[in-house]
């Protein structure tokens, strides 16, 4: 089966099934993020996300990535911005970078959970 008529199969489920199924692969990546010895990220009990934390502080890895990704901000301008020495700014660039699947689930349960709610990700036209 090639991934295209695997993904087509994951859209023609439920909300409810599709949630299932991520929740099941995340929690089978779990231990996957936490093989490495992290000096500045650490895991906090969350339900079903499992990607690792800034220790101290409720601050995901991947949104500082993301927030360097969008901003076009160098290391040096990230550890700035987030009050982090550089030392950790590229300890979460090489977290994930290495862990980019288990980030991509965790958005996807994010996104399937808030349309679940009612939340809408269409643009709406501007007045």
């Amino acid at each position: 089966m090639s991934l295209q008529e695997l993904q087509e199969q994951v859209r023609q489920l439920s909300v409810s099934d599709r949630l299932t199924l991520i929740s099941t692969i995340i929690q089978s990546l779990q231990d996957t993020a936490q093989d490495e010895d992290w000096q500045y990220l650490v895991t906090r009990p969350h339900p079903w996300r499992r990607q690792l934390y800034i220790k101290g502080r409720k601050l995901l890895a991947s949104t500082i990535w993301q927030d360097m990704m969008a901003n076009e901000m160098s290391p040096e301008q990230a550890g700035e911005n987030w009050d982090l020495p550089l030392r950790a700014i590229y300890e979460v660039i090489r977290y994930c970078e290495s862990h980019r699947e288990l980030l991509k689930l965790e958005a996807d349960e994010e996104r399937y959970r808030l349309e679940e709610q009612g939340a809408s990700f269409e643009p709406t036209a501007a007045p």
